[in-house]
């Protein structure tokens, strides 16, 4: 069985109403425990599963199409703690997991929030391959992350970290060939932090690195604020390669 979720990102009012759905090749049997989890991407944490669509909640319903072939997940009364990435699974012999749907419930950005492109050092040990992060620091809750590289879009792999006060800090980081790197080739990381705004571009190419956008703010600054909580997340993600400020 092969699940997809057509929807990369839905974006609600908090108090609104969301539906969020799940296509399957063959038919799905509720019975056979068809369910919906959601994931914060905080480090090691594990998927919270929110529903079965046999025992559904006030908030949470479950629907199946008349073909069986597809579930929705509507949640009503959506609050700013509902943003997260949210699976549709299966059990069919092993649990089934979709490609995932971000939530993003109101507006995730607040008057502090940056963004930063994080690049390999100029002096680049032999590899074949290049690591590069994307930081977001102070976002209410989730944000929505696409990487651009050279007209190719991807997704990347994200982790979250949430602070005392209540904000979060986002890596989003991919590895791309070093000769993409080394002829200069745009690598862009856009961002969402809501359905009204537009995405906040950063662009790094090859050594060269440039930022634009409504959150660029300059190095200094990026150093004093961000290094703490980068480098919490770069010892979970295990990475060990030298990186450059742009």
């Amino acid at each position: 069985m092969v699940l997809q979720q057509p929807q990369d990102i839905v974006f609600v009012d908090v108090g609104g109403t969301v539906r969020i759905s799940c296509v399957a090749n063959r038919t799905l049997d509720t019975g056979g425990g068809v369910s919906w989890y959601r994931r914060t991407l905080k480090v090691g944490e594990a998927p919270e599963r929110i529903v079965f669509c046999t025992n559904q909640s006030d908030r949470h319903k479950c629907k199946l199409s008349s073909d069986k072939h597809k579930t929705d997940l509507e949640i009503h009364n959506v609050q700013r703690n509902d943003s997260g990435v949210y699976y549709c699974a299966s059990n069919y012999g092993r649990m089934i997991f979709a490609n995932g749907t971000t939530l993003i419930a109101g507006d995730s950005s607040t008057s502090d929030s940056s963004v930063h492109l994080l690049g390999p050092s100029h002096v680049l040990l032999p590899k074949k391959s290049v690591q590069l992060v994307c930081v977001i620091q102070e976002a209410q809750h989730m944000v929505h992350v696409v990487w651009n590289i050279s007209g190719t879009k991807h997704s990347g792999r994200m982790i979250a970290m949430e602070h005392t006060g209540g904000t979060w800090t986002f890596l989003n980081y991919i590895t791309v060939p070093q000769d993409k790197w080394n002829q200069g080739e745009d690598l862009i990381c856009n961002v969402w932090f809501n359905s009204t705004s537009i995405s906040v571009p950063r662009k790094i190419t090859g050594n060269v690195s440039r930022a634009h956008g409504q959150y660029a703010s300059k190095c200094s600054f990026y150093i004093r604020s961000v290094l703490t909580g980068v480098i919490l997340l770069l010892l979970a993600l295990a990475v060990h390669l030298s990186w450059t400020c742009p």
